[in-house]
């Protein structure tokens, strides 16, 4: 997933993730915008990599994905 981008897209792609203007040590990423992003709980172990996410950090982005996710199917319903 997302493997083929170039350098600068990914560094434009991750700087329309960060909330309010975060400085670069002190990132935070929109779930909501993972999600649109196309990555889904079940990547949790690629975004803590990808973005070197803290515990706190990837436990609020996976609840909030699952979270999304759900909301999801169950308008697919």
């Amino acid at each position: 997933m997302m493997l083929n981008m170039t350098e600068t897209d990914y560094e434009n792609w991750r700087d329309d993730l960060r909330c309010g203007g975060q400085e670069e040590y002190d990132t935070q990423y929109s779930a909501a915008s993972l999600y649109e992003g196309g990555w889904r709980a079940r990547d949790l172990p690629d975004l803590i990599e990808q973005f070197n996410l803290t515990g706190d950090e990837a436990e609020r982005i996976y609840n909030e994905l699952l979270e999304i996710e759900q909301e999801a199917e169950s308008k697919e319903d």
